[in-house]
């Protein structure tokens, strides 16, 4: 019995010493000296020729396995924090890879492709709740995305001016500018978040609160549109470097559906997509899409070029969605892909998307 426990631990000796010799060899391979790699690959085939025919050497061939290995990767490189970094650099170059060429994270900003994918929205809330304490806030977030976001002055005075940045609505209390994002103020839905002006304000007076739930975060397909061309219908993400159009940010990413096609002549009528005199948008009928900007009729129309893509976002109410409207096509090579699913948060649209 005895002999049987002491050659099953040899055993297993013998096989996490070959993992070790080989992730040595993985790790220094580019870095260690010719002759310690040649030793580690002879003390290796001599501990296995060792296992298999003379058990009894086997505990001497370990010992030089181990010396063979400490050459090429020593002990000190190899104990503690330093190799967790070095697993931990691997990791992320792998995640960066798989992000560069396969998949890619992006957030739904706005409500441009509603009622398909969400953007920031709010709903007013005067106050916190019992889930908006300190403890239960965080999972609560986690799971649904929403969190409670109140603005109070921060010092007492009068309202000097209120004033409008890009993003934001900006009131100056007494000399202090207080920041609130348009999602809180700007649109009818926030009407009740962002309390009415005062001439004067005490410190900590509420400004604007509202409940924020988060905006989609989807999963970007950046491998499928080298095996197959974009097709109608695709909600794509694409880079607007290349969109002359002054609203349009040329440092960011834009999300809208496929609805024009290379070398097509596209127009609205009576809600929909005609494509070279055809309704185009059977398999997303459930959107009605309103004139503006280059479409601002029914005798207005877009012709593309050969390389080109007409994106229209889902909510073409007016104000809602910039897109292709206003600007034209977008070239092939700006795309980053189809967004392919929902991963968070665990609500509605979490899953494909349609």
């Amino acid at each position: 019995m005895k002999t049987f426990f002491k050659k099953r631990k040899q055993k297993k000796q013998y096989k996490e010493l070959l993992k070790s010799a080989k992730h040595a060899r993985n790790m220094r391979e580019d870095i260690a000296k010719e002759e310690d790699l040649d030793g580690l690959e002879q003390a290796k085939q001599n501990l296995i020729i060792s296992f298999q025919k003379d058990m009894e050497d086997l505990p001497k061939k370990i010992i030089l396995l181990e010396k063979a290995i400490d050459k090429v990767y020593p002990f000190y490189l190899r104990k503690g924090i330093r190799e967790q970094m070095e697993v931990f650099i691997v990791a992320i170059a792998a995640a960066m890879a798989i992000r560069a060429f396969f998949i890619e994270p992006f957030k739904i900003p706005t409500g441009s492709m509603q009622p398909t994918l969400n953007g920031i929205t709010i709903e007013a809330q005067a106050e916190r709740t019992f889930f908006d304490n300190p403890i239960t806030k965080f999972p609560k977030w986690l799971i649904t995305g929403e969190s409670y976001k109140e603005i109070r002055a921060q010092t007492s005075g009068p309202l000097v001016n209120a004033d409008q940045s890009r993003d934001a609505l900006i009131l100056n209390i007494n000399g202090v500018k207080h920041r609130i994002p348009f999602y809180m103020c700007s649109s009818q839905s926030a009407s009740k978040c962002l309390k009415p002006l005062k001439r004067y304000y005490q410190k900590g007076d509420i400004l604007a609160s509202a409940k924020v739930i988060t905006g989609d975060q989807i999963i970007v397909n950046k491998l499928i549109y080298n095996f197959r061309s974009p097709r109608r219908g695709d909600i794509s993400v694409f880079d607007t470097k290349n969109i002359k159009y002054d609203d349009v940010r040329k440092d960011t990413f834009y999300i809208k559906r496929m609805v024009g096609l290379p070398n097509e002549n596209i127009k609205i009528e009576n809600n929909k997509i005609i494509a070279n005199g055809i309704i185009a948008n059977e398999k997303f009928d459930f959107i009605n899409y309103n004139y503006a900007g280059k479409l601002s009729d029914s005798n207005t129309s877009i012709d593309l070029l050969d390389n080109q893509y007409l994106m229209l976002g889902d909510n073409t109410q007016p104000g809602m969605s910039l897109d292709g409207r206003f600007f034209g096509g977008v070239p092939r090579e700006d795309f980053r892909g189809p967004a392919e699913f929902v991963y968070w948060p665990f609500r509605e649209h979490w899953g494909l998307i349609r």
